[in-house]
């Protein structure tokens, strides 16, 4: 049972690294034809910006406007990113300090060691995307 419980535990943390693993936060070139990341309007918000232009047929000013609230939104959305990121690194390594508590010496290894590989796995997989970004082959 207890061993039941402590690879249920670990698997979690597994799922959770994942999850919370950073995922290349940071301007760069987007997926969607345009200037992406955080550093720009891509995706999304670049064809809304289009769409609005376009269908709506604002002027000069009103599209001045439009990329002054897209900015400001841009810059708020930054700034709430950057504290749930914090956030949930505080909870990541509170979570692992109280699995490493339950372990024994030798779980305790084991664990470390899977992080370990979690790690490299994450940074090979980074410098991939980067790669690829560069590359403009994404």
């Amino acid at each position: 049972m207890k061993k039941a419980l402590i690879a249920t535990a670990l698997i979690g943390v597994m799922g959770m690294s994942v999850a919370l693993a950073d995922h290349g936060f940071g301007g760069g070139k987007g997926v969607c034809g345009g200037k992406a990341g955080h550093g720009g309007f891509g995706g999304r918000s670049a064809m809304m910006g289009e769409m609005l232009t376009e269908k709506l047929k604002l002027n000069d000013a009103q599209k001045a406007q439009l990329e002054t609230i897209k900015q400001e939104q841009s810059a708020k959305m930054e700034t709430l990113r950057t504290q749930m990121q914090e956030q949930m690194k505080a909870l990541h390594t509170e979570n692992e300090a109280k699995i490493a508590a339950i372990l024994t010496p030798e779980q305790a290894t084991t664990f470390k060691q899977m992080q370990d590989e979690r790690q490299k796995r994450q940074q090979e997989r980074l410098e991939s995307v980067k790669k690829r970004l560069e590359n403009n082959t994404f």
